[in-house]
């Protein structure tokens, strides 16, 4: 209970007691006494009271017109999908419900209007973000922008690739910064950091705030000599706080290990990639050794009349072929209609060991091919139409389904299980020991994505970009038998809009007479 009720109540209770147990009270003057500093404590008791709902109300109309003016066009129309595919209306969905829902909550639980307010939010019991999806949503805001090479000065007026949102707030900027510094990147937390030091009048942040944290940037970097020059500032502007001093101090002596640059120059490949295929949208695919090749029919071996309308990309190994129009509308919008309330967290690693990991940011839901939908069935029927592959169960993998939402993406792997050759014999992951490895990957586009989101293919030097129904099909290994290194591929962060595809991963036993091994070890 709130003080001012408390006290209310316990005015009250005094009052009634005093009726209660003393009679004939105004036939004396210290009972009337005590009665009048009752009635003044009530009277105070109320005010309050009045007091803190007249704040509570302020309080709830400034929240409620916070989050109006999120969802109001410039023609004060409501637009649903600009809150969810543009990131940086995204991350304040997210903010919202770790902190003006909650403050909306503690401040309305006393008023009978609550209950509408409870039961509203109770049928999102379940969606409800919590402290981690507000990292979170920070982290992908950082990693759109390091992707993308955002412009920081747009994304602080709100502005995304030509679409206009709210814009952040310095302190928004600042904690974004934070993360660039938690994840180990110094050049991106320095740059949002500047940017936003002049961003808000009168300022969000202090400046010994800002000066400790770029003071921690550039000891992560391992320039001292700026490091020092900030903490003598902040020293100066705020003399009586050591916390600057105790993060500082653990890294000037740290030992950072070096960059391993064939992964720098990987994600270098990577990013500039993802860059082409978010803004290229005059093409479906780019590869740098394309040899412009001729697309043809293929014809259907299961049904009469359909024809495959196949592309090839890169000829020889891994084999990248576009299939266009491999699904219709009606069938992408049932695979994800089927998907949406089964999907969780996707996880990395293998079936020995897997786990949520940043490197994966988005969620999965599987389908059977015995599933009550036939169309499951279908599809990978048609899988093995196009492929000429075995996709029945276990061969083939139940079919998976996986939706990137705000900068949702999946760095750069291997879909096969590149340390197979480093497991005991005995010790294989059972998937592998039973079925083998994936030889092959089957990829569905189930939307088109407005920005962002290309696969990619670093050591090839290829991107494709969402392209609604299409499908995209490569080999993990080569006729040989052997790995295909230039298979290491990667989902780019949804950059505005969102991300559904379809994956059907085909494994080695059971394609022996499917696709014949190579005749010599440099067959590809």
């Amino acid at each position: 209970m709130k003080p001012g009720c408390v006290w209310l109540y316990c005015a009250l209770v005094m009052n009634l007691w005093i009726e209660k147990t003393l009679e004939d009270v105004f036939a004396s003057s210290s009972h009337l006494r005590i009665l009048a500093s009752g009635e003044e404590n009530i009277r105070l008791a109320l005010r309050h009271y009045i007091s803190e709902e007249k704040r509570k109300l302020e309080t709830l109309q400034s929240l409620y017109e916070e989050v109006k003016t999120a969802y109001a066009s410039e023609f004060g129309e409501v637009e649903i999908r600009s809150v969810f595919e543009n990131p940086l209306n995204a991350y304040r969905l997210i903010k919202r419900f770790t902190t003006t829902w909650k403050e909306v909550w503690k401040f309305a639980s006393d008023f009978a209007a609550f209950r509408d307010f409870e039961s509203a939010l109770g049928t999102l019991h379940d969606f409800i973000p919590n402290d981690d999806d507000i990292e979170g949503s920070k982290l992908s805001l950082l990693r759109l922008q390091m992707t993308y090479d955002l412009s920081i000065k747009d994304l602080l007026e709100g502005q995304v690739a030509g679409r206009q949102s709210l814009p952040l707030s310095q302190r928004e900027a600042f904690e974004t910064a934070l993360v660039g510094l938690d994840i180990g990147k110094p050049d991106a937390a320095l740059e949002w950091l500047e940017k936003a030091r002049s961003h808000d009048v009168p300022p969000l942040v202090s400046s010994a705030e800002t000066l400790g944290a770029m003071a921690t940037a550039y000891a992560m970097k391992g320039d001292y000599l700026k490091a020092a020059d900030s903490i003598r500032e902040v020293i100066t502007l705020d003399p009586n706080n050591p916390d600057h001093l105790r993060r500082i101090l653990p890294l000037l002596t740290d030992k950072r290990p070096k960059p391993d640059s064939e992964r720098e120059r990987v994600q270098s490949t990577y990013r500039s990639l993802c860059r082409q295929g978010a803004f290229d949208t005059n093409s479906s695919y780019w590869a740098q050794d394309s040899e412009h090749l001729s697309c043809y029919l293929q014809r259907s071996k299961l049904t009469p009349f359909l024809r495959f309308k196949v592309e090839p990309i890169i000829s020889g190994s891994p084999g990248v072929r576009l299939i266009h129009d491999f699904l219709n509308d009606k069938e992408s919008l049932r695979l994800k209609s089927s998907s949406v309330h089964l999907i969780s967290r996707a996880k990395v690693g293998t079936t020995l060991e897997s786990y949520v990991s940043n490197m994966r940011v988005g969620k999965i839901a599987w389908l059977d091919d015995q599933s009550p939908d036939p169309l499951i069935l279908r599809i990978s029927r048609r899988i093995s139409d196009v492929t000429g592959l075995n996709t029945t169960h276990p061969t083939g993998e139940k079919l998976q389904t996986s939706n990137y939402g705000m900068g949702g993406h999946y760095e750069p792997h291997y879909d096969h299980d590149h340390n197979r050759y480093n497991y005991r014999k005995d010790k294989l992951p059972p998937d592998i020991a039973s079925n083998g490895d994936r030889i092959a990957t089957f990829m569905i586009y189930l939307n088109d994505v407005e920005a962002g989101g290309a696969t990619v293919f670093p050591r090839l030097n290829l991107w494709t970009r969402p392209v609604k129904n299409a499908a995209i099909f490569w080999y993990n290994y080569k006729q040989s038998g052997d790995l295909d290194p230039d298979t290491l591929h990667a989902g780019c962060p949804v950059l505005l809009g969102e991300k559904w595809v379809a994956n059907k991963w085909i494994r080695e036993y059971g394609q022996e007479f499917h696709r014949r091994c190579g005749l010599t070890q440099d067959d590809s």
